[in-house]
């Protein structure tokens, strides 16, 4: 059989294969299926960057303010040290970006998204927001989550907010 999936498609099947990896312990390997979505068109990727942060809002009590501070919203002003100054750059990308997505506000995350992958410097800082869903599956599945509800979640995610699912071809033999 001649394999004619497009890459949209091997990225939705990697990272769905990524999240069961990780949520089994298999962070590296999860990690090296990152690549077939990276290198998706900007229209791609962004969708599967919004299904990582549906993802993630879904698993994880953490909303708004609280990823960018690591504070309740009323105890936020009390941080004297920035984001930028607590973590790595890419990581902190990540923060800014799940704030935006938990926020609900959609337009805030896809303008953050933009501006990281139009540019050499942040485009290798997006990498991170995968990376940081898989730390999040490998944290619940380490509490005793069944992986197979990890899946899950990333596949109503993806249906919600990922590539068009109405592009899929099968293999021609």
């Amino acid at each position: 059989m001649k394999h004619v999936a497009a890459a949209d498609q091997l990225a939705q099947v990697h990272l769905q294969a990524a999240v069961a990896q990780a949520a089994l312990g298999e962070f590296e390997e999860a990690g090296r299926r990152l690549d077939a979505v990276l290198a998706l068109g900007p229209e791609d990727l962004l969708a599967m960057a919004r299904t990582a942060a549906a993802y993630i809002d879904s698993i994880t009590l953490v909303t708004g303010n609280e990823f960018a501070t690591g504070k309740p919203a009323a105890n936020a002003s009390d941080q004297s040290v920035s984001l930028d100054e607590r973590v790595p750059p890419a990581r902190a990308l990540t923060l800014r970006l799940m704030s935006a997505w938990s926020s609900k506000d959609p337009e805030s995350f896809d303008a953050l998204f933009a501006a990281a992958a139009g540019n050499a410097a942040g485009a290798s800082h997006v990498r991170d927001l995968f990376v940081y869903a898989l730390e999040w599956t490998e944290n619940k599945a380490a509490s005793a989550s069944n992986p197979q509800v990890m899946v899950k979640s990333l596949c109503k995610a993806m249906n919600e907010h990922g590539p068009s699912p109405w592009r899929w071809t099968r293999p021609k033999g």
